[in-house]
């Protein structure tokens, strides 16, 4: 395996490590079924670099729909994060919470930058 290719799966392997959240954040997509723009609020229970698990009220997100996000991630400096993604998975929690998977695809520097900070700080060691 060449060195590229190996520092490229560590790089990969990196973006996966989640750490629990507790953010909430505003969460837009293009919702098929009723053809507009959906809004809404939900939970950050997990993060990474490379995405986030959320939980959403009374229904979960449309599997591959892309999505816009922004939150404040906790810190010293409480920075506005705005992230676009896709919803990979979505699938019943419990009563009237749904929870889905979203793949993080464009984020500013910054962005990427606040999480990466998150996430090294609450890791388990």
């Amino acid at each position: 395996m060449t060195q590229a290719r190996e520092n490229a799966e560590a790089e990969q392997k990196e973006r996966r490590k989640f750490v629990r959240a507790d953010i909430y954040a505003i969460t837009r997509y293009f919702c098929p079924l009723r053809d507009m723009e959906v809004g809404v609020q939900t939970r950050i229970s997990d993060i990474s670099e490379g995405g986030a698990r959320l939980v959403t009220f009374m229904e979960g997100l449309p599997v591959d729909v892309p999505v816009k996000m922004n939150f404040m991630m906790p810190g010293d400096e409480n920075i506005l994060v705005s992230v676009e993604g896709v919803a990979r998975h979505t699938g019943f929690l419990e009563k009237d919470l749904f929870r889905s998977g979203v793949e993080f695809c464009k984020m500013k520097k910054k962005d990427l930058q606040a999480i990466h900070g998150y996430v090294t700080a609450h890791k388990k060691k």
